[in-house]
Formats: structure tokens, sequence, C-alpha cells
């Protein structure tokens, strides 16, 4: 039987790169003794410590925690472990009830928007609905993604871009009244109640429409949609907002794209 193993072998048996081995070395959770040239060599308690590390790496336990357990293992540490590994289970299963439970709203919101009817403006009420927006002076068409995505970042404690929430831009007053439709002055998340907001869209009546297609449609809609409010004797309170209800991160045909147009009316 051989008392020691080199690193590349070790490497391949954990499949590790030899990297994570040296970098365990340094933060004082291996110790190899040095062969011949110089090279790592790693024995039994080597092997006994990478089962240790792997077990207690995949659940996601810190390598400085790792080394306090290491550096004074007993049984009674060992069940104290356990118990922590119990408590560290118990949250990564409700992180994955809360992960399960997204995907099937996700997968409910697209069923629904799919057999939305596109290019009919309606009229609807909504109650308030607080988000959290990122505000500049003008946003361009192609910014949008970045913009939400710095959003996303900054709230990521309860925002994500593919989840269930709704997210969406409010257009530039000043450069749609100058005839421009590529103009924004916010993007947004719309939040749940209990959740952080730093504004809201007004509760009130919107006139609505949904358009299925790349974002270049929208003046045709937003025209269309302003027809129908001057038709219903209705005046519009302020700028438009879009809604992006089906987009790139759910598919690569722009076709399938299912954008709202929402306008608060008077």
């Amino acid at each position: 039987m051989r008392e020691f193993y080199n690193i590349s072998e070790i490497a391949k048996l954990y499949d590790l790169c030899p990297d994570t081995l040296r970098y365990y070395e340094e933060k004082g959770l291996l110790h190899p003794v040095r062969g011949e040239n110089r090279y790592r060599m790693y024995g039994i308690q080597d092997i006994c410590t990478l089962n240790i590390i792997r077990s207690l790496r995949h659940l996601g336990m810190p390598v400085e925690h790792i080394g306090a357990y290491l550096t004074r293992r007993s049984v009674d540490s060992t069940l104290a472990l356990i118990e922590e590994e119990g408590s560290i289970l118990a949250r990564r299963m409700d992180q994955l009830k809360t992960l399960r439970r997204e995907a099937e709203e996700r997968r409910a919101r697209l069923l629904t928007y799919l057999a939305k009817p596109t290019g009919v403006a309606g009229v609807v009420d909504f109650p308030r609905r607080p988000y959290v927006a990122l505000r500049e002076d003008i946003i361009l068409e192609g910014e949008i993604d970045f913009l939400l995505k710095k959003l996303e970042k900054e709230h990521q404690d309860f925002i994500q871009i593919i989840g269930s929430q709704t997210m969406g831009a409010a257009l530039d007053k000043k450069s749609l009244a100058a005839g421009v439709y590529n103009h924004y002055a916010s993007v947004f998340f719309l939040t749940q109640p209990g959740q952080p907001e730093n504004g809201a869209l007004p509760g009130g009546r919107y006139a609505h429409l949904y358009y299925r297609g790349p974002y270049s449609g929208f003046r045709e809609n937003l025209l269309r949609l302003e027809e129908f409010v001057a038709g219903e004797g209705l005046r519009p309170a302020e700028a438009p907002v879009e809604l992006y209800h089906i987009d790139a991160h759910d598919t690569d045909r722009e076709e399938e794209f299912l954008t709202e147009i929402q306008l608060r009316v008077e």
C-alpha cells in the first residue's frame, strides 16, 4: 500500500484543480509533506481531511469555519457541527421551496400572458402599485436592460430579473411631446406588500393595450392607445409606462415579446 500520493493524483481523485489543493494548504486545512524535488505529497490523513472539507464545502460552509473545526476536532465538536449542518440544511430547504414557488409563479405568468389578446385597447382601474425605481435625466432604449440589472443589484434581497416581479419603464414626457418615442425617465420593478419601495404608480384609471413583437412597435401602438383615449372622452394624466411581460429573458424570438402600454387617464 502506498503511503503518499502526488497533487495530480489527489486532484483527479476529488475532481479538483491543483490550485484548490494549494489554496486549502495556504489556509491551513491541508498539510502535505514535501517529497523529492519539493513536490507536494499527500498521505492518508490528508485524504480523510479532504473528505471532511468536501462534505462541508457542499453545505456552503466557509473555509475559515472549516479550518477552526479541523484544529479542534473531537466527538463533541463533531456533534456540534452536525447540529449546525442541520440548521444549514433547513435554511437551504426553505430557499429551495422559495425557488420552486417562484418558478411556478413564473410559469403561471408566462401562460397567462401567452393568452393575452393584443392590439385591443381598454380601461382598467388599478390600486396604487409601489415600486423601486432608478431615475435618470434621459434613458435611451438600449440602456434599459443595463439599468434594470443595476436596479436589481441594488435590491437583490427581494428583486430578481428572472423571477415573478413585473418590470417596466416610464416614458420621458418632454421627449414624447417632441415626437421622440424611445427616451425614458425611469426604470422600475413593481414590489410586493411589505417590501421596500421608493415610489409608486398612482392608483386610478388606466387605458392599456398589449402588443407583441419588437419594441419598434411601441410608437404605432401608443398612437392607437391615444386615439382610443380621445374617443372615450378621456385625457392622459401623465406619460405612459411600458411593462415587459414576455421579453428577452423568456425567449429569443422577438415576435413572442409581449409589452403592455399603460396610460393613466382622467
